[in-house]
């Protein structure tokens, strides 16, 4: 996998409020920038592995693109990863949740699991910018909203 984007985050939360606000994709399109909606597609609750869901994205110079969105591991509170169906990024989250003295870290990656030599070496440093940027600004919103 190669790494597009890692962001840490000191939040005043304790790490189960954290984790099932974030463990919850139908919040995603409420805190990270780029994404304009995510509905769940089956009745399993929100953090169950498997869980899938169907996320709307903004793609520069390309419109919106729907996206199959499906948990692949979560470990309450402190891990979620989920793995989706873009094509060129097959893209991987993994939200990481470490307890600290003034709250809690929130670590926010993202990988492309995509193994193609030219999609590396073409496509992939362009998504890397975008969704570096994305991630800094998220990560802030992600914290505007929780510390209200």
């Amino acid at each position: 996998m190669k790494l597009l984007a890692d962001e840490t985050l000191l939040l005043k939360e304790s790490a189960d409020v954290i984790f099932d606000y974030v463990s919850n994709m139908e919040n995603f399109g409420k805190w990270f920038t780029g994404v304009i909606s995510v509905e769940s597609v089956d009745d399993s609750p929100h953090s169950v592995t498997g869980k899938t869901y169907l996320e709307t994205v903004r793609i520069p110079m390309a419109g919106s693109r729907k996206i199959k969105i499906e948990v692949f591991s979560s470990q309450r509170p402190l891990l979620f990863i989920t793995e989706g169906s873009l094509p060129f990024v097959f893209p991987r989250m993994e939200i990481g949740i470490s307890e600290c003295d003034n709250g809690c870290e929130v670590n926010w990656k993202m990988y492309s699991r995509n193994r193609g030599l030219i999609s590396r070496l073409l496509f992939l440093p362009v998504v890397k910018q975008i969704m570096t940027r994305r991630a800094g600004i998220s990560l802030q919103n992600l914290k505007n909203i929780l510390e209200k």
